[in-house]
């Protein structure tokens, strides 16, 4: 038995059991209404909603690295004071810091690399003079060995006495003694001199830095854009500490920004790169937006047992009418179809009664039906599409069946194609339920009706004939 059949199947006992509650007589059938819906022609978009928040493209952190007080905010192009939405340039200035003490720190920097170049100087003085005691003393040294030598080749005797000779002696030892402490004068020269330069070297860097954090003083924009947030006020003091403390964020360029969506676990296999993304926001009612996914964060967030991710969506504002951190109301595109016939989804809910069933057209489906089981034999099915009964009312007023096949449905409606040899025009109306006149009446009958109408109460015989079977 293939699906047809079952269907087939389903329809006769659904309308065997309806019509085993209803007693129904020609007067009654009049006083019945139906429900409709419209079948429609358009675009049938699949697609996954979600939520998100607008985010600059590229937000730049603007901090403070040294301590001090706020003494004045820069101005923007109109000569007014940096704030929330202004404009401005990179290496505009956006506030500045007292800088008393860090000028005073420079002042001690400066005057101990002075002091620094001073002993550098000192100890290239004693090196000049180390050198020339060396010369001198190299002189001194020559001098008495010779004497000493000619003393030695005299020998002590009438000619030398041993006093002469024991100075020449104490002369070239005293001689060779001078000549070690010039020597050792020299090297210390060249000690001082390197001492002098690494402390020349420490309190240039120390300098260096105080230059710096004059500079850091300057709080400046390394980027063009647009202030987003101004965190401190003229008089508050900024205290630096490990990390930079944040002044200001600046949005690099408003025209190009991004949607941070949360997406659903169960919905993320649906969503690609280049994957085209319409969006609203709740300032903007009546416009609509496009974009598209950039990626997907491989990071996921639990919460109440939810597993959700984050899209990154790219979009363009060239008018900058959308503002950072606006709440947007995302539709991914999965699939987009235009030009195809649409149908309620509450038209596939409805089964009627056996008596508001036209005979003739319900033979004409039953023969239908019979060709499309043999025109598919069993094991092969379209499990993307089903054969699907839609209900329409005839000029005498009872009820005639389409068979169409049904594709997706967005949860609103559906795509659905009419089998050969069936109609279905766009703007004809669809039952989807029965109204009697007496509500009251219609609620208080019924409620054994496996299709959700109420049964009604059989009707007593009485002058008006026999009731129906």
């Amino acid at each position: 038995m293939n699906w047809i059949y079952r269907t087939g199947i389903f329809v006769g006992l659904a309308a065997v059991t309806v019509g085993g509650y209803y007693w129904m007589s020609d007067e009654e059938v009049q006083e019945l209404s139906f429900q409709s819906a419209v079948v429609s022609q358009g675009s049938f978009i699949n697609k996954v909603q979600s939520t998100g928040t607008l985010e600059p493209q590229e937000l730049v952190d603007v901090g403070a690295q040294v301590t001090g007080e706020i003494r004045e905010f820069g101005k923007d192009s109109q000569g007014r004071p940096i704030d929330y939405g202004s404009e401005v340039k990179a290496g505009q200035l956006l506030a500045r810091i007292d800088d008393t003490i860090v000028e005073l720190a420079i002042q001690r920097m400066e005057a101990s690399v002075a002091q620094a170049e001073a002993q550098i100087n000192s100890a290239k003085a004693d090196i000049s003079r180390s050198n020339a005691g060396i010369t001198q003393a190299k002189a001194q040294e020559a001098k008495a060995l010779r004497d000493l030598q000619r003393a030695k080749k005299l020998g002590v005797g009438e000619a030398l006495s041993q006093m002469s000779y024991d100075e020449y002696v104490t002369t070239a030892e005293t001689s060779a003694a001078a000549m070690e402490s010039a020597l050792a004068n020299l090297q210390s020269s060249h000690a001082s001199l390197a001492q002098a330069k690494a402390q020349l070297m420490g309190a240039q860097s120390q300098l260096a830095s105080e230059l710096r954090n004059r500079e850091y003083t300057q709080i400046k924009t390394p980027v063009d854009g647009t202030v987003i947030v101004r965190q401190v006020n003229v008089g508050q003091t900024v205290v630096s500490n490990m990390s930079a403390t944040t002044l200001f964020l600046v949005a690099r360029d408003l025209t190009k920004m991004q949607i941070w969506a949360s997406v659903n676990e169960v919905d993320i296999a649906k969503i690609k790169p280049n994957q085209l993304v319409r969006f609203s926001v709740d300032a903007l009612p009546n416009e609509r937006f496009e974009g598209k996914v950039n990626k997907v964060r491989p990071n996921a967030t639990m919460s109440s047992n939810v597993v959700t991710y984050i899209v990154e969506i790219d979009i363009e504002n060239k008018d900058r009418k959308l503002l950072p951190y606006m709440s947007a109301n995302v539709d991914f595109i999965v699939r987009e179809i235009h030009d195809v016939i649409l149908v309620p989804d509450a038209a596939f809910d409805f089964t009627p009664p056996t008596e508001l069933v036209d005979e003739q057209a319900l033979a004409q489906f039953e023969s239908m039906r019979d060709a499309l089981r043999k025109e598919r034999p069993e094991g092969k099915k379209d499990k993307s599409q089903r054969a699907v009964l839609l209900w329409t009312q005839l000029e005498n007023g009872t009820l005639a069946p389409i068979l169409v096949q049904r594709g997706e449905s967005d949860g609103a409606q559906s795509i659905v194609t009419p089998y050969e040899g069936q109609s279905l025009a766009l703007g004809a109306k669809l039952i989807t339920g029965i109204r009697s006149s007496d509500s009251a009446k219609m609620e208080d009958k019924g409620d054994n009706n496996p299709f959700g109408m109420k049964r009604p109460e059989r009707r007593k015989r009485g002058t008006g004939g026999p009731a129906r079977p």
